[in-house]
């Protein structure tokens, strides 16, 4: 089971005096996430958030083949409340968040 990200886990800006002002939250960890297709869509189930999404794009990456290797499928994905960038890691079989936009 993966585990749950509090909001300031995951950079997101504070209220008060010094608010800021954050477009893109690359997570320090990349949390593991729930993904089913329904529909022709893809439900993205993370930190009691289930949310049907859209993908924008994707594109594939492989690198490190002779030391520790890499072997993702990476997709920005667009829903009623979020855009983000997740990933599946074909090696483990498991898909990941990696960047929340603002």
């Amino acid at each position: 089971m993966a585990s749950r990200s509090s909001a300031s886990d995951l950079g997101e800006p504070r209220n008060g005096a010094g608010r800021e002002t954050v477009v893109t939250r690359l997570l320090r960890a990349h949390p593991e996430i729930s993904v089913e297709f329904e529909d022709g869509r893809l439900l993205i189930s993370w930190a009691d958030r289930r949310e049907p999404v859209e993908v924008c794009n994707r594109w594939r990456v492989e690198e490190s083949w002779w030391r520790e290797p890499i072997a993702r499928d990476y997709y920005k994905v667009v829903g009623e409340r979020w855009l983000a960038l997740i990933y599946f890691d074909r090696i483990a079989g498991t898909w990941h968040l990696e960047r929340l936009y603002d």
